[in-house]
């Protein structure tokens, strides 16, 4: 009787070791994922070489890990040093919900962009979510925004919408927020808007059909360009604006007071069309890290931007300097003065791959990866040291 009660009492002994250690080793692992994002970069390493690139690692690894505000926070710190201005706050949106079709009003104060379902303003000096009146632009039904454009004087705002069947767009007052037009594109998704820079008229583009649309008159024309996928407006001299589209290596100039096809030019590039710049100036042609420009006026080559750390996924052009400004798929951002043999600048931007783009003219841009949205200021950004990115003569 005693053996066997003995042999209990070691039997139960040797459970609670068992189960102690489990315990140990529960909580060393739990450590270890606190520590690390899934397995990745470890917050000891990030925080102990207190880099950008080791900050970015760490988030690439962490889904809602332990130290994930203290890298973000790390990481802005030493980013706000080099150019970021700010994040877009996005604590008004819905969870994951993501902001996307940035673009800056003419003054550069203010950001207009898509955030979750809705257009959003938000502060271009702070990041910070502007107030707006209850209802302020409304959507009908379950219509998706595809496309958006603020106007030059600031008092439009103006969004494209894909439907069920029919492509949509809406005109808004900027203050009160309420609508002051809206336009059916009959089967057709309005993919791109832009304002004409001098009038209150709306250039539309759904990968084919274009248009121009007056809201306050009610004008509306209609014409084809099969294959466009950009569009934009551009001063041909102090007085003279013209539609712009692009397709490919094809560049159509239209008039916006009649939609007549005045010119067309043939860019010599065998690169893929990437867009056009804001003002309409530049087109951009991309090859894996290789950004190729064009004069979209007199359909000269300007430069060819290359040795980027990954592919060139977007680039803006910010209309005061000239600078191009482009985004890779690694989350990087470059800096560009086509007149000098050197990028002016790089920085590790983002944990993933730069989507979009936008210059604001004020030497200010945005850009959108899916970890955020971030605003930052190019002259700081001209700064930052470059080492091997040059372009060909």
């Amino acid at each position: 009787m005693n053996a066997l009660l003995s042999y209990i009492e070691k039997l139960l002994v040797g459970i609670f070791v068992l189960g102690f250690l489990a315990l140990i080793a529960i909580g060393v692992l739990r450590y270890r994922e606190g520590e690390s994002g899934e397995g990745g970069a470890t917050w000891h390493q990030a925080k102990k070489h207190n880099t950008i690139e080791g900050y970015l690692e760490f988030l690439r690894d962490c889904q809602s890990c332990a130290h994930e505000t203290d890298a973000i926070a790390a990481l802005d710190e030493l980013q706000h040093g080099l150019g970021l201005v700010a994040r877009l706050a996005q604590g008004h949106l819905e969870e994951r919900a993501s902001v996307a079709l940035p673009v800056f009003s003419s003054d550069g104060k203010t950001l207009l962009a898509l955030g979750g379902k809705e257009p959003h303003l938000w502060d271009a000096n702070t990041g910070t979510r502007l107030p707006l009146e209850e209802g302020s632009f409304a959507i009908k039904g379950g219509d998706a925004i595809t496309a958006l454009a603020y106007a030059p004087d600031g008092s439009w705002v103006a969004a494209g919408l894909s439907g069920a069947e029919n492509g949509n767009m809406l005109v808004w007052d900027r203050q009160s927020g309420g609508l002051v037009g809206e336009h059916l594109i009959d089967g057709f998704d309005a993919q791109t808007l832009a304002f004409e820079p001098r009038a209150q008229t709306l250039g539309w583009l759904a990968h084919g059909p274009l248009g121009i649309w007056e809201p306050l008159t009610g004008k509306f024309l209609r014409a084809t360009h099969e294959g466009a996928s950009a569009l934009a407006f551009t001063r041909m001299d102090k007085s003279h604006t013209l539609m712009v589209t692009a397709a490919g290596r094809e560049i159509w100039f239209w008039e916006p007071a009649t939609l007549e096809l005045v010119r067309q030019a043939v860019m010599k590039t065998d690169r893929t069309l990437l867009g056009l710049s804001q003002d309409g100036r530049v087109a951009g042609y991309a090859e894996g890290p290789v950004l190729e420009l064009w004069d979209v006026r007199t359909g000269a080559w300007i430069a060819t931007l290359q040795d980027h750390d990954g592919d060139a996924l977007a680039f803006c052009r910010d209309i005061k300097k000239g600078w191009i400004l482009v985004g890779t798929r690694t989350g990087s951002l470059y800096l560009w003065d086509t007149k000098l043999p050197t990028a002016l600048g790089r920085i590790a931007a983002h944990e993933g791959p730069v989507e979009q783009l936008a210059c604001s003219g004020k030497g200010r841009a945005v850009s959108i990866s899916w970890d955020s949205a971030k605003i930052w200021d190019l002259d700081k950004l001209s700064k930052m040291p470059v080492e091997k990115p040059k372009f060909e003569e």
